[in-house]
């Protein structure tokens, strides 16, 4: 294994934080999975989800643009790391942290794959244009 040092953005790193703590997993091995190319079992169930987005209208795509975890599963998500700061978690209260997060995950490539294709067509509204590169 290779050591390299990385400045993260702090909300980026803020999310490796609560992906580590609701998986008790190191935040080191949480960015090497988003760094590392999804397995091809794994990219199997997303790929065409993220696909079916290129025939989407304008206003969908917007909408997805400004998608957050639903307000109930990003509190019972807050929940459930907290619990894991007091205590070990169930193995069924860290089977659903890990599908709360995995969901998390899924709404936010949809979310950059919106704002992706916006830009494409030339219809990225202003206040999104400061989230991009």
């Amino acid at each position: 294994m290779t050591t390299i040092t990385l400045d993260l953005p702090q909300d980026i790193y803020r999310r490796a934080q609560r992906t580590a703590r609701a998986t008790q997993r190191p935040v080191e091995q949480i960015v090497v999975e988003w760094i590392q190319p999804p397995a091809e079992e794994n990219r199997s169930d997303v790929q065409p989800i993220v696909a079916e987005m290129e025939k989407l209208t304008i206003d969908e795509l917007l909408q997805i643009a400004q998608a957050t975890l639903p307000t109930s599963e990003a509190a019972r998500l807050q929940t459930l790391l907290a619990a894991q700061q007091q205590r070990t978690l169930t193995p069924s209260e860290r089977q659903e942290a890990e599908r709360l997060v995995a969901q998390e995950d899924l709404t936010t490539l949809r979310k950059a794959k919106a704002l992706f294709l916006l830009k494409q067509q030339h219809a990225l509204p202003p206040k999104f244009a400061a989230l991009l590169p």
